[in-house]
């Protein structure tokens, strides 16, 4: 059996006993007033539309929506996807007829600015030649649809409506009594050979209880047992896996997810030598916190989450998984950087921090501030602050001007002048200058 969810999570609000009744009310006016286009063009196509899957589930709770959002059409769905591409500006990302999905992305006016992904599937039943193989697929109505999906509170449908151009809300569908599980804090699998079917439900489920505060209910945790010990998730492409890994990072408490995974026994099957820590919770929470924000979050987490593996270990995972050159880049660097850490730690000037910190990607840098030690976070913290950026007051322009030969020279030089401004020997043009005819008096 799995182990109780006993971590530090931050809980979703407690749902009322009964569903509330207007869930559209809590969508952001420009939500609904797109909702509403895309409802109407789906009425006059003859299509019906439901909300379907964790845009629903949120609505109950009274979470925000995300920046996705799911619907089930009884209808054509490739044709709906070009017609509201072309009606409201967006674009088609993938079509796939065999399953009868597609995904499309939106324009969104108002905050949060950005593109907003609606990701259609026609009402299906599936079935699995093979575990963990993609399934075939035939049209069903919704009510079936939803008896198919992994977990009851994923199970619930509203159906969008429009009248004149407001948007309106049909029925709530909730035939396998999803809002009661939510409601009573559960997680519960919808079928024996789901997990069997599609392993990856078991990473679904397992941020689902982190971030919801969910129990598996037990035959659920029964079957998410035996599906590991099975070896599910080894039946899984890389590519799947990693998609995943990914999904997990971009949670907004990963360590809770993470300290989740490493109670059901799933870490060692997606990264060998990983295990959850309090240090390893305590660096995502630093990171979550820190008014640093670093430009690449996503290969940052990966830094964070692979820090303490061993170089053999992280030598497996660009073997392993395809990873974006950024991350693969990054882990080769996180390999050296408890070394680099140690190095930080004697008593060194600026130019010399900055000859240590400079040839390292800014990411490396970040992984190295969220962590290492206090000191070298502080050490890091200045360097990302200040040194990083900091520019002499001379250029390779002014060097030539002053009489500094052009080719190699110029670099050397302009490196040695670096160091001086940031060790604090020349501050201003002036003072800089002075210092290169010093420079060019000794050659």
């Amino acid at each position: 059996m799995l182990p109780l969810n006993t971590g530090s999570v931050k809980l979703a609000p407690a749902p009322p006993s009964t569903p509330p009744t207007d869930l559209l009310r809590t969508l952001p006016p420009d939500l609904a007033r797109l909702l509403a286009q895309v409802a109407l063009i789906a009425a006059r196509q003859g299509a019906r539309l439901w909300l379907v899957g964790g845009v629903v589930r949120d609505l109950l709770l009274g979470l925000p929506p995300d920046r996705d959002v799911d619907l089930a059409i009884e209808g054509e769905t490739a044709q709906l996807a070009v017609s509201l591409a072309k009606a409201l500006g967006g674009r088609v990302l993938a079509s796939h007829r065999t399953f009868a999905t597609a995904t499309i992305a939106l324009p969104r006016p108002a905050p949060p600015s950005g593109e907003l992904l609606l990701d259609l599937a026609r009402a299906r039943v599936e079935a699995y030649p093979q575990p963990a193989a993609l399934p075939q697929v035939r049209p069903a109505s919704i009510v079936e649809d939803l008896q198919r999906r992994d977990f009851s509170l994923n199970a619930i449908a509203l159906e969008l409506r429009v009248d004149g151009e407001q948007l309106g809300a049909g029925d709530l569908l909730d035939p396998s009594h999803g809002w009661a599980d939510l409601a009573q804090g559960r997680l519960r699998l919808l079928h024996p050979l789901s997990l069997r079917d599609d392993p990856t439900r078991i990473l679904r489920g397992l941020r689902l209880a982190a971030r919801l505060g969910l129990q598996p209910e037990p035959d659920t945790a029964a079957l998410i047992a035996d599906a590991l010990a099975q070896g599910y998730l080894g039946l899984l492409t890389p590519e799947r896996i990693l998609t995943e890994l990914c999904l997990t990072l971009e949670e907004s408490q990963p360590a809770a997810v993470l300290a989740l995974a490493d109670a059901w026994g799933v870490t060692p099957q997606l990264v060998p030598g990983l295990h959850w820590s309090l240090e390893l919770a305590a660096r995502f929470t630093r990171y979550a916190e820190s008014e640093l924000r670093p430009p690449a979050p996503g290969p940052l987490a990966a830094g964070l989450l692979c820090y303490d593996l061993s170089p053999d270990d992280l030598a497996t995972l660009p073997q392993r998984y395809p990873l974006p050159t950024p991350v693969a880049q990054l882990l080769g660097d996180v390999a050296r950087l408890p070394q680099l850490a140690q190095r930080l730690c004697a008593d060194l000037s600026p130019s010399k921090i900055d000859l240590l910190l400079r040839p390292h990607s800014e990411s490396a840098i970040y992984v190295l501030h969220f962590a290492a030690s206090e000191e070298v976070s502080r050490i890091t913290f200045h360097y990302l602050r200040m040194i990083r950026s900091a520019r002499p007051p001379l250029d390779g322009r002014d060097l030539q001007r002053l009489g500094v030969a052009p080719g190699p020279a110029i670099g050397r030089m302009l490196a040695d002048l670096r160091a001086a401004y940031l060790d604090g020997t020349c501050q201003t043009r002036e003072q800089a200058e002075q210092w290169v005819g010093r420079q060019l008096g000794r050659a």
